[in-house]
């Protein structure tokens, strides 16, 4: 199911960087295109997390997480990955590369992000203790 979900929110975020590709003729990279680049990080810091995730939430749920547990760590997850694209693509303000405003949804998103993927790992290492 998450895996799923997530694929699934991962064409919707390639299908945006293709649309920017369109959009500012661009073949490769971002051109030094500001919103180019806001739409390949949140696109690839997608793609960091999201295989680590779902190989933890299998093997935890193939060693015996419960099912609330397995559905309580994939939301959490999914609110998460949702909440830091949207503070990256549209949310943040910036001068440049520096920062002004907007971090909220960016930093929620890496707590939710955080979150997951360090309690399955620690429920995991418990059952080898």
């Amino acid at each position: 199911l998450y895996a799923a979900l997530l694929a699934c929110f991962l064409v919707v975020l390639s299908v945006y960087v293709i649309k920017g590709r369109r959009r500012y003729k661009i073949a490769l990279g971002d051109a030094s295109e500001y919103l180019m680049t806001r739409r390949i990080s949140a696109q690839r810091n997608f793609t960091e997390y999201t295989p680590t995730f779902l190989l933890l939430l299998a093997m935890a749920e193939y060693n015996g997480m419960p099912i609330h547990g397995v559905h309580a760590f994939g939301v959490l997850y999914i609110i998460g990955r949702m909440s830091h694209a949207y503070g990256v693509l549209f949310a943040e303000q910036y001068d440049g590369q520096k920062l002004l405003a907007g971090a909220k949804f960016r930093v929620c998103g890496m707590a939710c992000t955080f979150a997951s993927l360090g309690i399955i790992s620690l429920f995991l290492l418990l059952q080898y203790i």
